[in-house]
């Protein structure tokens, strides 16, 4: 019985796995042009729940100031010659504040751009360039190299987001047969933990208790840097066996190059955000500028003041999108895709381990291939002509078609 119990948990388990492959594999390239409700009635992917709670005590401020200056004798109004001054720093500031934002967003961009375009080009010498010399063995290392650039863009994406290695539940099945020692981020919580036992440890004499009951887990090594280790380890190999040219392992070594300055690129961008002085300043301007609204506008506006004000502080408190696009490689609605660009590398790179070098024999002297352009006739029957009748007649692929179909029905009479 518990046998019987035990296949039908794993046969429910593997259901379940399908599904949910299934479910990934019909999610096609993300279409950001796609169509969507109007912007201005869409709440996900909006900073408003973030903002509404602040907006709603500014306009608290604003209804207990009406109603003490219209419903009592103490007057709170004051005269609207502060708004000006106050909301031209405000704007430089928040107009700043954006616009960092953004460019930091644009730059990571950026960055994932140029480390997809060195995963291409190193699967592409890789998987063309070295000679199979040794049949099966050389295939196998090419596929176990090719995996290890895919695993590359899935272990930036966990690196960048501090994900501990219990997450990496897409990328173990790639990097299973290497180790990482070397040390990377890790969340601040663990090395609060690391540094307490390591500071109270002797002072309650901890030491009696086994090290495992202690340590913490273990820390987020630098897993896409000892990737490219093994990648270089690779190059080395095969140049040594002669199997790559010289030119091609310079070319290749470049793209290995270009994925360790993505990556210390991206680090850059994760490791420095915004001073925090010019964040509290900014913070506390706007704050300053919204509570003083009312006592501003409550002379010409009367109960009006407090939708007013309410409105403005949502307009105004929305710097919090540049809090949210400041470190783009988040899991936020705002944040880039790279849970799409892994998995677009990942599907790339099996399509093209999937099938065979495609030798020049196979799709030049296809019968399909129109070497001439259309209705010019196959690159085999084109092989009839001379060299200098090829290059006197490229420019004209109907005067040859003529000729084609003129010999092929002397040969069918």
């Amino acid at each position: 019985m518990s046998t019987e119990k035990d296949t039908n948990v794993t046969m429910i388990k593997d259901t379940e796995k399908d599904i949910n492959n299934t479910k990934e594999d019909k999610i096609g390239v993300h279409d950001p042009y796609a169509y969507h409700r109007p912007h201005f009635i869409r709440w996900k992917g909006s900073v408003l729940s973030k903002v509404i709670p602040s907006a709603i005590i500014v306009a608290i401020i604003a209804t207990i100031v009406t109603v003490v200056h219209l419903k009592t004798p103490i007057k709170l109004g004051i005269e609207p010659s502060f708004i000006p001054v106050l909301s031209f720093v405000v704007g430089l500031l928040l107009t700043y504040r954006t616009n960092t934002a953004y460019d930091r967003f644009w730059e990571g961009r950026k960055l994932w751009t140029t480390l997809t375009v060195a995963i291409r080009n190193l699967t592409r010498c890789i998987w063309i360039n070295i000679s199979e010399t040794d049949g099966s063995k050389d295939i196998v290392e090419k596929v176990s190299a090719i995996h290890l650039l895919s695993a590359f863009a899935h272990a930036t994406r966990h690196y960048l987001r501090e994900d501990p290695p219990l997450e990496y539940h897409d990328l173990q099945h790639l990097i299973s047969n290497i180790k990482s020692d070397l040390p990377g981020f890790e969340p601040i919580e663990e090395q609060d933990l690391r540094d307490n036992i390591k500071k109270y440890g002797k002072s309650f004499g901890l030491k009696m208790f086994k090290k495992s009951k202690l340590t913490p887990a273990p820390e987020n090594h630098n897993l896409p840097l000892t990737i490219t280790l093994y990648l270089a380890s690779y190059l080395e190999e095969k140049t040594r066996q002669g199997k790559v040219d010289v030119p091609t392992k310079v070319s290749m070594h470049g793209s290995l190059n270009s994925l360790v300055d993505c990556l210390t690129s991206l680090e850059r961008i994760l490791r420095t955000p915004i001073p925090l002085a010019y964040s509290i300043h900014l913070s506390q301007t706007v704050w300053i500028y919204c509570i003083t609204l009312p006592f501003q506008l409550v002379l010409r506006f009367d109960y009006a003041t407090i939708p007013i004000v309410f409105i403005a502080s949502l307009v105004l408190m929305g710097i919090e999108i540049g809090g949210e696009i400041e470190n783009p490689f988040g899991n936020d609605a705002n944040d880039l895709d790279l849970n799409g660009f892994c998995k677009l590398i990942e599907r790339e790179l099996d399509t093209i381990v999937a099938n065979p070098r495609q030798s020049v024999e196979t799709w030049v002297y296809s019968e399909k291939n129109q070497a001439l352009g259309r209705d010019g006739g196959s690159a085999s029957e084109v092989l009839k002509y001379s060299s200098e009748e090829i290059r006197s007649k490229v420019s004209h692929p109907d005067v040859i078609a003529v000729q084609v179909d003129s010999q092929n029905k002397e040969v069918n009479h």
